[in-house]
């Protein structure tokens, strides 16, 4: 086994917490590898008082990682490049000022301006209305929020883990609950790393149903790019097998799906559902490509347990949030009841644990750009295609 180093910053069930913490390569004399530092630290003022944030410099990309809100990424950062965006919202807001259910389920976009935000457990979509079985056996009518509430649920376990021979990863692992008394019950496990010298880190994540009952589940990971990837000529790269609209509005545009336009005040998103080829072992790969296509930014994942694919466009004004999602799922972004009827909400047995992993990436340079677009467009070489000239009624509701 290799050798480890680790550290625990937080435990809520000892009631342990660690207000600032640092520790970088010189910290082990016999460390021969790359130079790197991993810093914890808390927001102060305004509506991010109190946030805690960890950074991981491997050297060459800083990862922001964000345990008060879920294990958000709140950016990526190189030298010349970010993987992230900007909008209205400008702190990294405290969950204790989100209110998810208020401007009618809406609430959730106060604090939305991360790279990398997960939505669900409970649901992921469009907020409105789901019938459930209460605690009294009744069926009840209930509304659920926009995108779920882990996003805005605090890391009860935070700690850091370092691989002191080859690769030399870097981890910062936590453990999120989302749970209520009469309903589900989850734990999020998860851990953001990276190896030194790289651009490039992965989320690996386990959901497990905490409840002695089955519980639904649902997870996406609204992954969100905005300058210098994101401009007029910038494109969307995938293997794809189906695109759909999400809607009749977004239709009328379909055959720009994979590319984008200038920032626009008053722009109306864009929504579009996709299903993905993958390569034998099921494994596929997405990206976003600079207008120059001297940048791109990749994810890869498995579709087993993220067969559902978005791609979110909001080519609106900078000042407004300038940005596209590209967003694997366990399904797709509408209200929970329509996926249910669609068969595509997870189903969890007591106990069970779902997982998936997701790299996400920068490259840089054209030649490695064109490279990356040749390894997806291989994925699906020879394999059927289709973007759909009508809203799919399989995909979004009618």
């Amino acid at each position: 086994m290799a050798k480890r180093f680790e550290k625990v910053l937080t435990d809520s069930s000892t009631n342990y917490y660690l207000e600032s913490w640092q520790i970088d390569s010189s910290s082990f004399p016999e460390f021969k590898g790359r130079q790197w530092r991993i810093t914890k630290f808390v927001l102060r003022g305004g509506r991010q008082h109190g946030v805690d944030i960890v950074e991981i410099d491997n050297g060459q990309m800083t990862v922001t990682v964000v345990p008060t809100r879920g294990m958000n990424i709140l950016k990526a950062c190189t030298n010349d490049a970010v993987l992230g965006w900007s909008n209205a919202v400008r702190e990294v807001v405290h969950p204790a000022y989100i209110q998810p259910e208020s401007r009618g389920g809406l609430g959730w976009l106060e604090g939305f301006n991360e790279m990398m935000s997960r939505c669900g457990l409970e649901s992921t979509g469009l907020p409105g209305t789901d019938l459930i079985v209460d605690n009294q056996g009744n069926k009840k009518t209930v509304t659920l929020p926009l995108h779920g509430r882990i996003s805005n649920s605090p890391a009860s376990r935070l700690w850091v883990e370092v691989e002191l021979e080859e690769p030399c990863r870097l981890t910062v692992a936590g453990e999120v609950p989302e749970g209520r008394m009469f309903g589900p019950s989850y734990l999020l496990r998860t851990a953001v790393s990276t190896v030194p010298g790289t651009t490039e880190f992965t989320i690996s994540d386990e959901v497990q149903n905490l409840s002695a009952v089955p519980q639904e589940m649902e997870i996406l990971y609204h992954c969100n790019y905005g300058p210098p990837l994101l401009g007029e000529g910038a494109r969307v790269v995938v293997p794809y097998r189906k695109v759909s609209a999400r809607d009749e509005h977004t239709l009328q545009d379909i055959e720009k799906w994979d590319t984008y336009g200038p920032p626009e005040p008053g722009f109306v998103e864009h929504c579009y559902f996709l299903t993905l080829h993958g390569d034998a072992d099921g494994r596929t790969a997405v990206a976003l490509v600079s207008p120059e296509e001297e940048l791109a930014a990749s994810i890869r994942f498995s579709l087993e347990p993220l067969p559902a694919f978005t791609i979110w466009k909001n080519t609106a004004a900078e000042a407004d949030g300038y940005v596209t999602g590209l967003e694997p799922g366990s399904d797709y972004p509408n209200s929970r009841q329509f996926e249910r009827e669609k068969g595509r909400v997870v189903q969890l047995e007591a106990g069970e644990s779902y997982r998936a992993e997701l790299s996400l990436a920068l490259v840089r340079g054209k030649p490695e750009v064109e490279a990356l677009c040749d390894e997806i467009a291989a994925l699906g070489e020879g394999k059927e295609s289709e973007v759909c000239e009508r809203v799919d009624p399989e995909l979004s509701p009618m």
